[in-house]
């Protein structure tokens, strides 16, 4: 009877192991006590390009909990005779066609305390990443020295009662530039009179691709500590051509460049994100103000293109004949006004793909005026005839 017990115990503990696969010094895991999560990547590092709520499982995610203002589900080091909290890691464990996210570290989980509950994470998972012991007010989730080199994503679940897994919606944290093309349409002047453009740089002046993350206790992101030393770049290799062979081309796509990624502009909390507050220059010269009203200077966010144009003969506007002697020219980013599509700022959250179209101009220099002016010409008056009146008498 004795043996037949310790089978039944035997088998119940295969079953019920089979069920949550996690086991403490304490026994069992209590699935229905325990915090446990469910996370969606808002629209759509190992992930490489953006992420999406299939990919995200090819990397971990952090989480901290707060209850009654304090924080409860985290973990904690000292540095320097200072206490860090840090964010525990999750990790998605697959499981037949389906799977879930559970504790990398079994001995991070903790379990539903009788108060509601605040969460903050973070995709991917970096232990840089720190918190605030309260979030009753400012910031709470900190990011430092974050790059723009992948995909970074951040949520916020406030207010959460006892629940099987609680739902996680993140957010992306940056803007995208997702594509930037020319094109060179037959019906413009370009076109027709034969001139090429080559460019082989390509730079989002004024944009930032280095800082630090904030949440504040609203699950709302801000930005410190950007800089517009490393703007988003790109070198375009091989260059490309536009002219009346070739009438279009590509400077950046989505799979040869992924790394699309700088910080927003905006600066109202769209998507869940504050920006740079940086404004873009609008392609009006009088609002070019600075250091000798320069866009370079400005700190106005515009396109950069290092380039040659040229009459298709011998003829440089930018640039020359020399191999390595290319000049900049300068496109605002804004759109027209009368398209739907035309922009203000860069939001978080929103790839942008862009189409220049160089019909009677290329851009702009520094100083924001046209690179391009064609000489044309008007008929102002014609001569009036003087008659004279001979006669001759012989």
């Amino acid at each position: 009877m004795m043996k037949k017990n310790v089978l039944f115990a035997f088998a119940a503990l295969i079953a019920v192991s089979s069920c949550t696969s996690e086991i403490n010094e304490e026994g069992f895991v209590d699935k229905a006590n325990s915090i446990s999560f469910n996370a969606y990547s808002n629209k759509s590092r190992a992930v490489s390009g953006d992420v999406t709520s299939d990919n995200m499982k090819n990397d971990n995610f952090g989480v901290v909990g707060y209850t009654g203002n304090n924080i409860y589900l985290y973990k904690k080091e000292t540095i320097e005779s200072n206490t860090v909290y840090k964010a525990v890691e999750q990790k998605w464990v697959p499981s037949g066609e389906s799977g879930s996210w559970e504790y990398a570290d079994l001995s991070d989980l903790r379990f539903w305390p009788n108060n509601k509950m605040d969460f903050y994470a973070y995709f991917p998972y970096t232990d840089k990443a720190t918190f605030a012991q309260s979030n009753a007010s400012g910031n709470v989730m900190t990011i430092p020295n974050v790059n723009c080199s992948h995909d970074v994503l951040f949520a916020y679940a406030g207010g959460q009662s006892k629940q099987e897994r609680v739902p996680l919606t993140f957010h992306h944290a940056f803007a995208k530039i997702k594509g930037l093309n020319i094109s060179m349409p037959a019906e413009g002047m370009l076109n027709k009179s034969g001139c090429q453009i080559e460019v082989k740089g390509v730079e989002f002046i004024n944009t930032s691709t280095s800082g630090t993350i904030n949440v504040d206790n609203a699950g709302v992101a801000s930005y410190s500590g950007v800089s517009t030393t490393n703007p988003l770049a790109f070198t375009v290799d091989p260059v490309v051509t536009v002219n009346k062979a070739a009438t279009s081309g590509s400077l950046i796509d989505n799979g040869t460049n992924a790394k699309g990624y700088f910080f927003a502009t905006n600066n109202d909390a769209v998507n869940s994100v504050k920006g740079t507050a940086k404004t873009m220059w609008n392609g009006n010269k009088n609002s070019i103000t600075g250091e000798g009203a320069k866009l370079s200077t400005s700190g106005l966010v515009c396109l950069k293109l290092t380039c040659k144009v040229w009459n298709g003969t011998s003829h440089y506007y930018v640039g020359s004949a020399t191999a390595e002697d290319y000049g900049v020219i300068y496109i605002p980013l804004t759109g027209n006004s009368s398209d739907p599509n035309s922009v203000a700022t860069f939001d978080a959250g929103k790839r942008y793909t862009y189409t220049i179209r160089m019909k009677d101009n290329v851009g702009f220099t520094d100083e924001g005026d046209p690179i391009l002016t064609p000489i044309l010409f008007n008929v102002t008056s014609v001569d009036e005839w003087g008659d004279v009146t001979v006669t001759i008498t012989l």
